[in-house]
């Protein structure tokens, strides 16, 4: 009598298993994700400024960064920029390596605009 009812407890320990495994996983990965969407958001914030701007200073960026915020679907958590500074000076690097911008220097400051 108990063993027909086996198979059941096990798929259920299973199916438990399955998605606490999960759930750890998405958590562990969690903060890695968000920094990656909101460097996403950035990237797309400083190009769409450029588009429409021309080219821009560091400073004449900031404003268009300065709340930016990310979210995973489901989740409670966000990361958002508190230093547009310091979030510029770590995807500008990155945007000029991937060749999305350019950088020049006029009057001893550095100029971004968009790679034609």
């Amino acid at each position: 009598m108990i063993l027909e009812y086996l198979p059941y407890v096990l798929l259920f320990a299973l199916a438990t298993m399955i998605i606490y495994a999960w759930g750890l996983w998405r958590s562990i990965r969690q903060q890695q994700d968000l920094s990656n969407m909101l460097s996403a958001k950035g990237i797309s914030k400083v190009k769409k400024a450029l588009k429409k701007n021309g080219a821009m200073t560091e400073k004449e960026l900031e404003p268009f960064i300065k709340n930016l915020t990310a979210k995973q679907p489901f989740s409670r958590e966000q990361i958002a920029v508190t230093d547009p500074k310091q979030f510029l000076d770590s995807i500008l690097p990155y945007m000029i390596k991937q060749k999305m911008i350019t950088e020049t220097q006029e009057n001893g400051k550095a100029v971004y605009q968009l790679r034609r």
